[in-house]
């Protein structure tokens, strides 16, 4: 237990360290300009001079400066802005306008030499980087350019920003949070059986994390986890960027939380961790509010992903060949006919498979009927396509049918049948074409994919998967005509097949 305390004071301390080593660093950038940098720009009652050589005119106070070129037939306005209650240390940005056309927009600084006691120079150093500024004076050719340009934005992000947060704030201040040593979480706005019980959550501190540094998680009553809180370094799953003094909800929502150990100079308390209520406050202030919000919150979360796991199997259904309750008949190997809404999958859909587990369903083997019996009762039948049944469906008013029907021809659809556990080698396939037991199919998943078959043979034959010697032989096999001249037709479109039936019913069949 102490060795344990002492680990987490040594990551405070660790914490604290860097944070004041972050500070210290952007201090210098904003308060120390670099000795040989400063000779290259000085500002001496009102003259730009670079390099000792005079190149504009400046004039104003801050924030509000009046930048000339050397012959002041240029001149732009740069006025230096701030939003009240910023972080410190956060720099300024600047307005540039040109003053003849009134036309303006914004730029952050991001020169180094960045000198909160010279904001004049500070603002040609920057324009000097951007290259608006240049040892001509004023780029009034690219400050154009750059006047002309769409809006950077930078007031509207920051202020609005800035008012999020303090509105957070706010919000936050009429809860009148507390926690306790425990991780408790109390507010006046608890909404508990027991009007004295002021519980809305707890809080707890890890340290070190799986990363080596602070880690907070905050809870509802009910234990559900509601964000996560990093010192620096922090990853959490489904979230693509390193956490820093950032707290990440459940929705993956990320909100800035400042470290701060001040309230435990020495030794550790959570009821004075202002790191924990500063966590606290922001989730508060921005809708996570606690008590039973996890539950409600996850159903949310659920219902919403039902809804668009449904979308998505809609419109894969929609896309694919598979076939659902669509009004048709079915006759069976009994030639007995049946009819009523008619449902046949030819393919997975991959929405519906969310286990991750490998799909075995033998696709094309089944059709399911659901029809009346003579009581009247609803009842669903089940037919297999290895029994030879037939089944038709009204298609934007046509009809399409369907046979069970085993083939030759195809390796690929004898491997498909071991893969899925299954020694049925049959599948239903669409019928194209058919005269007294002539007939070309197609598999419904592949237009290209023609099946011959002829009364005389139980199985179908595949037209195209094989190369051309090995279909010349199967066709040979299977049509055992020799008035059948295989380079005179074509096997590889519903055309040649047709004609390749009629001439074997002409020719062969007697």
């Amino acid at each position: 237990m102490i060795a344990g305390r002492i680990f987490y004071e040594f990551i405070l301390i660790k914490t604290r360290f860097l944070h004041m080593k972050q500070n210290f660093l952007t201090l210098l950038i904003l308060l120390f300009t670099i000795s040989n940098n400063a000779q290259k720009i000085k500002i001496d009652k009102g003259e730009i001079k670079l390099d000792e050589k005079t190149v504009g005119y400046v004039e104003g106070k801050k924030p509000i400066f009046t930048i000339y070129n050397l012959d002041k037939s240029y001149a732009v306005t740069a006025e230096v802005k701030t939003v009240p209650n910023e972080p410190s240390l956060t720099l300024p940005w600047i307005e540039l306008k040109d003053q003849t056309t009134g036309k303006s927009n914004e730029l952050d600084f991001k020169s180094r030499k960045f000198s909160a006691f010279n904001y004049d120079r500070s603002i040609i150093y920057e324009l000097l980087d951007r290259n608006y500024f240049t040892v001509d004076g004023l780029n009034k050719e690219e400050i154009e350019k750059f006047l002309n340009s769409e809006s950077t934005g930078i007031s509207a992000k920051r202020t609005g920003t800035q008012k999020i947060i303090d509105d957070a704030s706010k919000i936050a201040d009429t809860y009148k949070l507390t926690i306790d040593d425990a991780g408790t979480v109390y507010s006046i706005k608890a909404q508990n059986p027991d009007q004295l019980d002021k519980r809305i959550g707890y809080i707890k501190v890890t340290s070190p994390a799986t990363n080596g540094e602070l880690m907070y998680e905050v809870m509802d009553l009910d234990n559900y986890l509601i964000g996560t809180w990093f010192a620096r370094g922090g990853m959490y799953l489904g979230y693509d960027k390193l956490l820093k003094q950032e707290v990440i909800t459940f929705d993956k929502k990320v909100f800035k939380a400042a470290f701060d150990n001040s309230g435990n100079p020495i030794g550790y308390k959570m009821s004075k961790d202002i790191t924990a209520m500063n966590i606290v406050r922001v989730l508060i202030g921005n809708g996570y509010t606690l008590q039973h919000q996890g539950k409600a919150e996850v159903m949310a979360i659920r219902v919403e992903q039902a809804k668009i796991t449904e979308e998505k199997i809609k419109t894969e259904r929609s896309n694919s060949a598979n076939i659902y309750e669509q009004s048709g008949y079915v006759i069976n190997e009994k030639g007995e006919k049946k009819s009523g809404p008619i449902t046949a999958e030819f393919q997975s859909i991959k929405a519906e498979s969310s286990s991750g587990m490998a799909d075995m369903t033998a696709y094309g083997k089944t059709v399911i009927l659901k029809f009346t019996n003579e009581k009247g009762r609803e009842k669903t039948e089940t037919f297999k396509s290895k029994n030879g049944v037939r089944f038709c469906v009204d298609k934007d008013g046509k009809e399409e049918c369907y046979l069970g029907l085993k083939t030759i021809g195809n390796t690929l659809a004898t491997a498909g049948s071991l893969n899925s556990l299954s020694f049925d080698f049959s599948s239903f396939y669409k019928i194209l074409y058919e005269e007294n037991g002539y007939l070309v199919l197609v598999d419904p998943l592949l237009s290209e994919d023609f099946i011959l078959k002829i009364p005389t043979q139980e199985k179908g034959l595949y037209t195209n998967k094989s190369s051309n010697d090995k279909l010349k032989k199967n066709i040979t096999e299977y049509l055992k005509c020799d008035s059948i001249v295989f380079e005179n037709h074509d096997f590889k479109t519903l055309e040649g097949l047709i004609k390749v039936l009629e001439d074997y019913k002409n020719n062969c069949s007697k």
